[in-house]
């Protein structure tokens, strides 16, 4: 990947804002930005440029599916990689996820050695199919 990456957490979990924290933290080309509610998310994505969004699936008020539509809907939000996070998970879940426009999984609890590789794999996917 090219020279670092941009990420955008909305997670209402604190545990899982956290452990992004100490995943990314460490990572000298990796820039985190936590949001708690969705809105508040699309309302910094309208003004900011992100690799990926990552979503919980669970929030308050705008659930992760209503997020990702208003996300999609946004100027050029059709091309950032959206990936769904939840601890409400069965062995159809991630299937199910990226059948509805997701386009990874992560599930919780997280592991944080493995999240940043993650990522970076959903974005060079992402933009090898654009």
């Amino acid at each position: 990947m090219g020279d670092g990456m941009r990420v955008l957490l909305v997670d209402d979990d604190d545990a899982t804002c956290d452990m992004f924290g100490i995943a990314l933290g460490t990572v000298r080309d990796v820039e985190l930005t936590v949001m708690h509610q969705a809105q508040d998310g699309i309302e910094y994505l309208k003004s900011h440029i992100v690799d990926v969004v990552v979503v919980d699936v669970m929030l308050p008020g705008m659930d992760g599916y209503q997020a990702l539509d208003n996300i999609r809907r946004l100027k050029g939000g059709d091309g950032w990689p959206v990936v769904a996070t939840t601890s409400f998970y069965t062995g159809d879940t991630q299937t199910e996820l990226v059948s509805r426009g997701f386009d990874g999984f992560l599930p919780k609890p997280l592991r944080p050695s493995g999240i940043v590789a993650y990522l970076r794999e959903i974005v060079g996917r992402k933009r090898h199919s654009a």
